[in-house]
């Protein structure tokens, strides 16, 4: 099946998702769909699966105009979506939620099933209860009911996120064959690793619009190549750095049901220096923010080693336990979740309270003198929900800045301040990193790359240094 779409759009009251999209999918091919967050990827997959419908535009399947006007139109018509969290049914077993997906199979040859599971993913016990399956058993219990179909075109949305490398490598091998026979293949994907290495066409969006669709991988990586030798960064910032490190993961992974997974996580954070992992939700950012914070290990494992100042070094197995926020806060390290309104604050906590939360005994003249840091015009009766992100972003940086911390973790930091803001902090960093304070920055794809010592690139749950 070959699908054409034209000057497709999708607008919302607020904002328009999708614009003028123009694509070709082309029978027997694996096509990738890369860009940013919000780039439109997702509304398109869901605009060709029948489950929203768009505002203008045409969609050609073989040369036919075609209208969706639900999902099952979309299914009667061969497209198949899998999402990244299949809506399944937990107190049921793997097989019946692929009996409830695909009910003919009540009445067909079960026998399909059990090839496809084979072939797929052999170590899925199809009797066990979703409740019990981890988020990569999950997703190929959706994946079986959608081959189950037979489709003429398959979409799949961050396929790869729960997967390990043996697994992906399977997952990859098993579409192109199943590309070889005649199915389209869409891959909603934000690893460049995996458009580049295994797919035969590669559309770029952004911000709802098409950038390009190239027609190979090859012409991918030489856009990817002239934006990278185009790209200018803020003049770099000298530091007298010991190289002494604070903070070394290591061989570190991580596979919660419900998140992407990490897969093997190298990482060294130096005394004097700023360290930045640049990396995506889709990637497995939210997986590391949690690990590296020591705020939720479980299903974790690997080692941590912390290096006190004074030199006295703590060594930490993560799968039993021994790595967590208590052990961090003990160890004066400021802890800036990216959530901050739920992980770092509560919106009906007061000012005083959530400015004191660490430190009990915080002076009134304390929090007022945090608060006139922060530059924040609030009382310390008022409660949270009263500040705007900046400013409860601002609050908590000045919070966390009052224990003098020796290793800073700081999770998206750039979001919600504005672009005086952000300069002050990148200031303020700055100059704690030539203080020779250890500092840690996840989700830093809008942090100047220029003021970090040590990049490293997330992606597909894999740390590369850059």
């Amino acid at each position: 099946m070959t699908i054409q779409t034209q000057n497709l759009t999708k607008k919302y009251t607020l904002k328009t998702a999708l614009e003028n999209a123009s694509l070709t999918f082309q029978s027997g091919k694996i096509h990738a769909l890369v860009g940013e967050n919000g780039a439109g990827k997702s509304t398109l997959a869901k605009i060709l699966a029948g489950d929203i419908a768009p505002s203008s535009g045409k969609i050609f399947l073989d040369g036919r105009e075609i209208s969706f006007k639900s999902a099952k139109d979309s299914l009667n018509a061969g497209i198949v979506l899998i999402h990244q969290r299949p809506l399944l049914a937990s107190k049921l077993s793997a097989k019946e939620n692929i009996i409830l997906k695909f009910p003919k199979l009540m009445y067909a040859n079960k026998e399909q099933l059990y090839m496809l599971k084979a072939t797929w993913t052999p170590n899925l016990n199809l009797d066990s209860y979703v409740r019990d399956l981890g988020g990569n058993m999950r997703f190929y219990v959706s994946l079986l009911g959608s081959l189950m179909r037979k489709p003429a075109c398959l979409i799949l949305d961050e396929p790869s996120a729960f997967l390990d490398m043996e697994e992906r490598k399977r997952l990859y091998r098993n579409l192109r064959k199943l590309a070889d026979k005649g199915t389209t293949v869409i891959i909603i994907t934000h690893s460049t690793e995996e458009a580049l290495s295994y797919t035969d066409s590669v559309s770029l969006l952004h911000e709802g619009s098409l950038v390009k669709q190239f027609e190979t991988p090859l012409e991918y990586r030489k856009h990817l190549e002239s934006q990278n030798a185009n790209k200018k960064d803020i003049p770099s910032i000298s530091f007298s750095t010991k190289r002494k490190i604070c903070l070394e993961i290591k061989d570190a992974s991580s596979r919660p049901k419900n998140r992407p997974a990490l897969l093997n996580v190298n990482i060294k954070v130096h005394y004097g220096e700023i360290t930045s992992i640049l990396g995506l939700k889709e990637a497995a950012s939210d997986t590391l923010e949690d690990l590296v914070t020591g705020m939720d290990c479980s299903y974790s494992k690997g080692s941590v080693i912390f290096t006190a100042p004074n030199g006295t070094e703590t060594s930490m197995n993560i799968a039993k336990g021994q790595y967590s926020t208590a052990f961090l806060r003990s160890h004066k390290t400021a802890i800036i979740p990216s959530d901050k309104t739920f992980r770092a604050s509560n919106p009906n906590l007061t000012i005083e309270q959530m400015m004191s939360v660490y430190q009990k005994k915080t002076s009134e003249k304390n929090i007022q003198e945090l608060i006139e840091k922060a530059h924040v015009n609030i009382t310390q009766n008022e409660y949270a929900y009263n500040l705007s992100g900046g400013m409860l972003q601002r609050l908590i940086l000045e919070r966390e800045l009052a224990i003098d911390p020796d290793l800073l973790i700081l999770c998206n930091p750039m979001h919600g301040l504005d672009i005086q803001a952000q300069f002050s902090l990148c200031e303020r960093l700055s100059t704690l990193a030539q203080q020779g304070k250890a500092i840690l920055i996840t989700g830093a794809s809008d942090f100047p790359l220029s003021l970090c010592q040590n990049i490293y690139r997330l992606e597909g749950g894999i740390t590369y240094h850059e």
